[in-house]
């Protein structure tokens, strides 16, 4: 931004040494190079001055969220921290327990013949 208020102000400067045939010597020079300073300063920190501002910031990063299909404990975390992974590991492993009746159940179901097959 600073860049662009530079040029800007060179362009004007140009614009009045040339086309108004300002004359050059000490004094002119050094007013229009202390003028853009002066001018340049002042609306960079009138600018800094009121650009907007909030305590309430926000952080943003990236993450890769890891949601199980399941809840429950977690019983066991077979990671260890900034190691590399590959595809398929195993990250942490869920208590089977409140699971386990409900395999042995479909287990058994599957097993006994049907009443229908038997006639």
């Amino acid at each position: 931004m600073a860049v662009l208020l530079l040029l800007g102000y060179a362009a004007i400067c140009v614009v009045i040494f040339k086309l108004l045939r300002v004359p050059l010597n000490k004094w002119t020079v050094t007013t229009a190079g202390l003028g853009g300073v002066v001018v340049v300063s002042g609306l960079l920190v009138a600018m800094n001055y009121n650009h907007p501002f909030t305590t309430d910031g926000r952080r943003y990063f990236y993450t890769t969220p890891i949601v199980p299909t399941v809840k429950g404990h977690v019983i066991d975390v077979a990671v260890k921290p900034n190691a590399p992974l590959k595809q398929g590991d195993v990250l942490f492993r869920i208590d089977p327990r409140p699971y386990q009746f409900v395999v042995d159940q479909k287990k058994r179901r599957w097993r006994r013949p049907s009443r229908a097959s038997s006639s």
